[in-house]
C-alpha cells in the first residue's frame, strides 16, 4: 500500500510540473534560509557551554549608584575578587581579567621586530583551570611559576614565531615589561566569550599587587562549589561593600552573578566589558522569527497552490472514491505527496546552504563553517522540519482535497465561495501583510542608518588619523614625532590626547560644590592642546586650551561641553569662563572654554558630559596623536607618517586607526541588521511572489473558457488582464490595512533604542503600499496577459 502511495504521489508530482517547480523552489529557498540561520543560532546558543565547569562559573557584575545612572558594569575594582574568594567559602576559584593597559592595543617587540596585539590580557593563574586551558607546551602548574612569564595561544605563537621554538623566548610589552614565554595553549573555541590570545600573570604587575576599591577596570569571574546557591552568594558579596568601603567611596551598591553561558547573549545592558565576542538575544529572536516567517510563507505557497490545483485533480479524486478509496487512504496519499516534495526541497535547500555560507558571512559579518551545518542539532532539526513542514503544509490541502465529493464527476459539487477559496484568500492576505511589514521595516531601518551617517556629530571625524604613541619610551619621543609631522605640508593640525572620542576616556564626576557627595558622571580626556582645531569643535565661549603651561603652574585648564555647563547651572557660556570646576582632578581646576555638545558616543546614547583638560601633572598619560591631514594621495601620506614614526619611536610598532572608521564601528551591528533584514525580506517577498504567480496561473487555467467567451464577444487584452488582476489587488489592499498599524508599532519600538532617531513619515507606508501593488501586478499580469492573448478557439473547441 505504501509503495502504491509513493508511485501515485510521484506520478502526480511529475504530471503537474509548474506546481512542482514553484513549490520546490519556494520550500528550498525557505529551508536554505532556515538551515543557515538555525546553524548560526545554534552556534550562538552554544557559547561557553564546552567548559567542564561552565554551569558553576559566573561573571561578577556590579550596579553603580545614582551618580553613575544605576548602570550595570562588567568591570570592578581589583579588590573585589580577592575579597570574595577570602570571605565566601562557597567560592571555589576566582580569577581577575583585564586587558593590557586598560584595553589599548599592545605594542610588542620580539627580537628586532615590532608587532601589535589587541588581545593581550593579565589574569590570575586560576584562569587556566577554571576555563580548561589545554596546554600543548608547558603546563597549568608551571605556567606562572616563574616571575614575568607569559603564555600564548597556538595561533599567536605561529604568528610571532612561525615553526620556530617559542618556549623561553622574550617578548617586550609596550617598551616596559620583558616577559618570557612559559607555555603554549590550544586556541580557545570560537564559541568562547574569552578572546585571550596572550596572557601573563596579573601578580607580576601593580594591577594585581596594588589592591584597591576605587578604579573599576577588572572583570572578575568566580567558580562556585556545586551545591552553592548563587543568590546567597550575591547577597554575601554585596555585603562586602559596607565591610571594606567607606560610605563616601561607595559608587557601587550591589554585585550580581551573571552565568557564564549567558554573557554572550545577555550583556546588551552591561557596560565596560572587554570581550568583543558579544551577541544579542534580541538579534537571535529576530533572526529566528524571520527564518520561520520565510519558511511559513513557503508553506502557505504549498497550501495555496495545492488547493488551487484541487479543481484540476477533482475528477481524479472523485473517480478514486467511486472505485472504493476512503478518506483515510486519500489523506495518506496527499501526505505522502507532500512528504516527497518537502524531502526534495530539504535536499536542495541543504545543499544550497553549503554554497551560501560565504554569502552569509558577507551579509552579516558572522562566520559559519561547514562543520556548523553538520552539527547534530541541525541534522536532528532537519528531520523535525521535514515532519513539521509536511504536517503544516500538507494538512489543509490533504483535508480539503480528500473531502471532495464523488459528485464532482457529474459537476454537482460546490465550487465558488467554498471554504478552501476563503482560506486561500486569507493566506494570500497574510503573505502580503507580512511582505508589506517587511518593506516598511527595511525602509525605516535604512532611513535610520542614513540619518546616522548624515547626522552632524558636533565634530568632524573625517580626515583624521589616530596614531598610538602609548608605548613611547619617553615624552621626548612623542614631542619629536609631533615636530616632525608639523613640518609636513599635508598635516593641518595635531593634538596629543589620552583617547579618541568615545574610546578610553576616564570616568569622573563633576559636582556643583566641592562638599557635594554626588554629582554628574562625565568622560574626561587629557590633551596637550589644539583639540578644537583638530576636531573642529565649535567654541561657544572662552578659548582653546593653552599651548604651553609655565613651569610651576599648578592650574588644571578645562574645556567643558554644554551638558556640564547646564548641570552646573550657569546661565550662559560666558558666565562659566574662569570659574572653578569641582572634579577628582583637584581644587585648582578652572573652566577655560565651553564648546557645543558633540556626540562622542553612539547616537543610541544621549549626549553626556565631556571635558578636555590640560595640566603639567596630569594623572593620565598621552596615548594617541590625532593628526588632521589634507591629501588626496593617502598611501603616500601613510608611508611618510610611518617613516616619521619609526624615526622617533624605533622600538614601537606603528599602529593607527582612521577616526571616521572608528565612528562607523559604533553602528556596525545596526548596519549588519539593515543588510540582513533587506536580504532576507527580499527572499520572503520573492517566495510570496512564487506563490502568487502559481495562483495566477491556476486562476487563468480555471477561467480559460470564460476568457475565451469574453474574447469572442469583443473583450480586449487590457480588459481581461484587469479582470484577472483585480481580485488579487483587493487582497493586497486588505493586507495593507492590516500591515500598517503592526509595522508602525514594531518600528516605533525599534527606534526607541536610539537617542537620536528619524521620524516615521507617512510616505514610508505609501511607498510600501505602492511596492506591494507593483509586485502583485508584476507577478499576476504575466499570467493574465498570457491568458488574454491566447487563441479562444483552443479554449472553446471542447464545447
Amino acid at each position: 500500500m505504501i509503495r502504491n502511495y509513493f508511485k501515485i504521489a510521484w506520478r502526480n508530482i511529475r504530471a503537474n510540473k509548474l506546481f512542482t517547480v514553484l513549490n520546490i523552489a519556494g520550500l528550498a529557498i525557505g529551508l536554505c534560509v532556515c538551515i543557515i540561520l538555525f546553524s548560526f543560532v545554534n552556534t550562538e546558543l552554544s557559547f561557553d557551554k564546552m567548559y567542564s565547569n561552565s554551569e558553576h562559573i559566573y561573571r561578577v557584575n556590579m550596579e553603580t549608584t545614582e551618580e553613575y545612572d544605576f548602570e550595570t558594569w562588567a568591570t570592578m575594582p581589583n579588590a573585589v575578587g580577592p575579597a570574595i574568594a577570602q570571605d565566601i567559602p562557597q567560592v571555589k576559584r576566582m580569577t581577575r581579567l583585564i586587558k593590557d593597559d586598560f584595553g589599548s592595543t599592545a605594542s610588542l617587540k620580539i627580537g628586532d621586530k615590532n608587532y601589535t596585539e589587541n588581545n593581550l590580557y593579565l589574569a590570575d593563574s586560576t584562569i587556566f583551570k577554571m576555563f580548561d586551558f589545554k596546554f600543548l607546551e608547558g603546563n597549568v602548574e608551571t605556567a606562572f611559576s616563574k616571575p614575568k612569564s607569559i603564555v600564548l595561544s597556538l595561533a599567536t605563537k605561529k604568528r610571532f614565531f612561525g615553526n620556530q621554538e617559542a618556549m623561553g623566548q622574550l617578548i617586550t610589552v609596550n617598551n616596559n615589561d620583558t616577559l618570557q614565554v612559559s607555555g603554549i595553549y590550544a586556541d580557545l573555541p570560537k564559541n568562547s566569550v574569552l578572546d585571550v590570545n596572550m596572557v601573563y600573570n596579573i601578580m607580576d604587575s601593580w594591577m594585581g599587587t596594588n589592591v584597591y576599591w576605587s578604579n573599576a577596570s577588572y572583570e572578575t569571574y568566580v567558580q562556585l562549589e556545586p551545591n552553592a546557591n548563587s543568590s546567597e552568594i550575591e547577597n554575601q558579596a554585596s555585603a562586602l561593600i559596607d565591610k571594606y568601603v567607606d560610605k563616601e567611596g561607595q559608587y557601587f551598591t550591589k554585585f550580581f552573578l551573571q552565568p557564564l553561558t549567558e554573557i554572550h547573549l545577555y550583556s546588551a545592558n552591561v557596560r565596560e566589558g572587554y570581550s568583543a565576542k558579544l551577541g544579542n538575544i534580541t538579534t537571535i529572536k529576530s533572526l529566528l522569527f524571520l527564518s520561520l516567517l520565510v519558511l511559513f510563507i513557503a508553506c502557505i505557497n504549498y497550501m495555496n497552490l495545492a488547493t488551487a490545483n484541487s479543481q484540476k485533480r477533482a475528477k481524479g479524486i472523485g473517480m478514486n472514491k467511486v472505485l472504493g478509496a476512503n478518506r483515510r487512504q486519500m489523506l495518506s496519499l496527499f501526505y505522502v505527496e507532500t512528504a516527497i516534495m518537502v524531502f526534495l526541497s530539504i535536499v536542495i535547500g541543504y545543499a544550497a546552504s553549503f554554497l551560501a555560507l560565504p554569502l552569509f558571512k558577507s551579509i552579516t559579518g558572522n562566520e559559519l563553517v561547514y562543520q556548523d551545518l553538520l552539527a547534530t542539532p541541525i541534522l536532528i532539526g532537519l528531520l523535525i522540519i521535514w515532519f513539521l513542514v509536511t504536517l503544516i503544509a500538507g494538512s489543509y490541502p490533504a483535508i480539503s482535497m480528500s473531502g471532495i465529493s464523488p459528485l464532482i464527476l457529474v459537476n454537482k459539487s460546490k465550487k465558488k465561495g467554498s471554504a478552501s477559496e476563503l482560506v486561500r484568500k486569507g493566506l494570500v492576505v497574510f503573505q502580503f501583510a507580512a511582505s508589506i511589514i517587511l518593506i516598511i521595516a527595511v525602509t525605516i531601518i535604512l532611513q535610520q542608518m542614513s540619518f546616522i551617517k548624515d547626522k552632524n556629530l558636533g565634530y568632524d571625524p573625517n580626515g583624521i588619523i589616530a596614531v598610538s604613541v602609548k608605548s613611547a619610551e619617553t615624552v621626548q619621543q612623542i614631542q619629536s614625532l609631533m615636530k616632525g609631522l608639523e613640518r609636513q605640508v599635508n598635516v593641518e593640525s595635531i593634538s596629543a590626547v589620552q583617547s579618541m572620542p568615545g574610546a578610553n576616556e576616564s570616568g569622573r564626576a563633576v559636582r556643583k560644590l566641592a562638599t557635594d557627595n554626588t554629582g554628574m558622571p562625565i568622560s574626561s580626556c587629557r590633551t596637550d592642546g589644539n583639540i578644537v582645531q583638530t576636531l573642529k569643535i565649535n567654541v561657544l565661549a572662552g578659548t582653546e586650551l593653552p599651548e604651553t603651561i609655565a613651569e610651576g603652574d599648578s592650574i588644571i585648564y578645562t574645556l567643558i561641553n554644554e551638558r556640564i555647563l547646564n548641570f552646573l547651572g550657569y546661565q550662559s557660556p560666558d558666565e562659566a569662563i574662569g570659574k572653578i570646576i569641582h572634579t577628582e582632578l583637584g581644587p585648582r581646576a578652572i573652566i577655560t572654554g565651553v564648546v557645543e555638545n558633540f556626540n562622542f558616543n553612539s547616537l543610541k546614547e544621549d549626549i553626556g558630559g565631556y571635558m578636555y583638560y590640560k595640566s603639567r601633572k596630569a594623572p593620565e598619560g598621552i596615548r594617541i596623536l590625532l593628526v588632521r591631514y589634507n591629501t588626496k594621495n593617502l598611501p603616500q601620506f601613510l608611508r611618510q607618517l610611518q617613516q616619521a614614526f619609526n624615526e622617533s619611536l624605533p622600538n614601537t610598532a606603528f599602529d593607527y586607526q582612521f577616526l571616521d572608521r572608528h565612528v562607523e564601528q559604533l553602528y556596525a551591528s545596526e548596519e549588519k541588521t539593515a543588510t540582513t533584514a533587506t536580504i532576507f525580506s527580499a527572499l520572503a517577498i520573492f517566495i510570496a511572489c512564487l506563490g502568487l504567480f502559481g495562483l495566477a496561473a491556476f486562476t487563468a487555467e480555471q477561467r480559460r473558457k470564460e476568457i475565451g467567451v469574453r474574447k469572442v464577444l469583443g473583450a480586449t487584452v487590457s480588459g481581461i488582464t484587469q479582470l484577472l488582476s483585480k481580485d488579487f489587488l483587493k487582497l493586497v489592499l486588505v493586507a495593507f490595512v492590516i500591515a500598517v498599524p503592526v509595522a508602525y508599532w514594531l518600528m516605533h519600538k525599534w527606534l526607541l533604542d536610539f537617542a537620536f532617531r528619524t521620524e516615521i513619515n507617512w510616505w514610508v507606508f505609501a511607498f510600501a503600499g505602492i511596492m506591494a501593488v507593483f509586485i502583485a501586478l508584476l507577478t499576476v499580469s504575466f499570467q493574465a496577459i498570457k491568458a488574454a492573448i491566447a487563441n479562444p478557439v483552443k479554449s472553446l473547441r471542447t464545447e
